[in-house]
């Protein structure tokens, strides 16, 4: 593959779940998938027809081969992932609730080979030619290890002028809020652009306010260019230089939110990469309302579908 514009790593996972609203204690079968918060962004950055790299540390067996090609297929270059002979991948079990029960998620992910994954694994020469890297929370909170490659990784790339992004990614049973809050810190200085929930922005760093004021805040505290601020059930919100964007939430029917929010990172990136943020926040609620109706983490859809929604096209079959 050709150098790619974007870069992206961290850990990808088995996915268990009961198929439709089942128990996980009363079913005798699971569907099995794969899917991570990086690589989600990457297959979706890959439908837009973006060259995008991902890699991780994966052990040379048939779960970890399973993940690595379950990205492939989508035209991500994986070249660079880093391979043992021994060692674990991550697995992850999803219970997928319906009101007034929420969906429930069960990492057993402790120790895998993702979670060792230290500076000196990575040849940083990956990143050179490229545009962009991005990076979120879930990776920091993995391990010191894994929290002083994202800083390393946001380090180098700022080497060779790049921009890059950060997704907040709070995951309440991975760390605490206080832990997130100051080990991210050490990776916004080298930060161009962070995306946050708004559940995340008061859970890990206190703000608590209307959403475009949120942004204004986040962008004044961790003193970064851009911030985008999601989680509104109207709009989508960036504090941007010194403006404040907005567009409109697109409307779905929930079939699997897992993954939404990565296809929105990659929606955004699409146009900041290209320099106009606001379009990038159409392509972002377009492809997070898109994902939604799609079973599995990633986002399988065409350029021309998600740019039909971006549209405002209609729903109907197409016959």
């Amino acid at each position: 593959m050709a150098t790619p514009e974007i870069v992206t790593f961290g850990e990808s996972m088995v996915r268990l779940s009961p198929p439709g609203y089942g128990r996980l204690e009363a079913v005798e079968t699971l569907d099995f998938r794969t899917g991570g918060s990086e690589s989600n962004t990457a297959v979706a950055l890959a439908r837009l027809g973006r060259k995008v790299s991902w890699w991780s540390k994966l052990p040379k067996n048939p779960l970890g081969r399973k993940i690595a090609s379950n990205v492939s297929r989508w035209g991500v270059d994986t070249s660079n992932i880093i391979w043992t002979d021994s060692g674990r991948a991550g697995v992850y079990f999803i219970e997928f609730g319906s009101q007034p029960r929420s969906s429930q998620v069960y990492y057993d992910r402790a120790n895998s080979e993702a979670s060792t994954l230290k500076p000196d694994d990575v040849d940083w020469s990956h990143l050179d030619g490229a545009k962009h890297l991005h990076v979120t929370g879930i990776t920091v909170a993995l391990s010191q290890s894994c929290a002083d490659t994202v800083r390393t990784a946001a380090r180098e790339a700022n080497r060779r002028n790049m921009t890059v992004s950060l997704d907040i990614n709070y995951r309440s049973k991975l760390w605490k809020p206080e832990d997130c809050r100051t080990a991210l810190k050490k990776i916004t200085p080298y930060v161009n652009l962070v995306f946050c929930p708004m559940g995340d922005a008061n859970t890990v760093f206190g703000i608590s306010d209307q959403p475009g004021n949120v942004a204004k805040k986040l962008q004044h505290m961790l003193q970064v260019e851009t911030v985008v601020v999601t989680g509104h059930h109207e709009f989508v919100f960036a504090a941007h230089k010194k403006e404040l964007l907005r567009t409109n939430v697109i409307r779905w029917r929930e079939v699997d939110r897992v993954g939404a929010g990565d296809a929105g990172d990659a929606g955004i990136l699409h146009g900041y990469i290209d320099g106009d943020i606001q379009l990038g926040l159409k392509y972002g609620c377009a492809m997070a309302a898109l994902k939604q109706t799609i079973p599995g983490d990633e986002l399988i859809a065409s350029r021309e579908e998600i740019e039909s929604v971006v549209n405002g096209g209609s729903s109907s079959i197409k016959r």
